[in-house]
């Protein structure tokens, strides 16, 4: 989920749908997008489905959603590694 609307690829506008976060709190859902996220100051790998949710004060990455797709997620000293295959597609801080 990202608040950052300007970071958007492409955008598909959503109705009526909202999402419940850890305080309890229904955000609404305005659409699903693609985004570009640079990697290693160099790479730049594409988001898919990403929701956009204007409330929300962090972009929020769901680790089980990149489980389920077959990734292997990894969190060791505070950095953030998803691999599929032999291909790093994330890491970050």
């Amino acid at each position: 989920m990202c608040p950052n609307e300007d970071w958007f690829s492409s955008f598909e506008k959503l109705d009526g749908y909202s999402v419940v976060i850890s305080d309890d709190r229904p955000c609404t859902m305005k659409g699903i997008c693609m985004i570009d996220i640079k990697i290693f100051d160099v790479m730049v790998r594409e988001l898919k489905d990403v929701r956009y949710v204007p409330q929300l004060k962090r972009n929020l990455i769901s680790v089980s959603v990149y489980k389920t797709l077959s990734f292997e997620v990894s969190i060791r000293d505070g950095v953030l590694k998803m691999i599929k295959g032999s291909m790093i597609v994330l890491k970050g801080v």
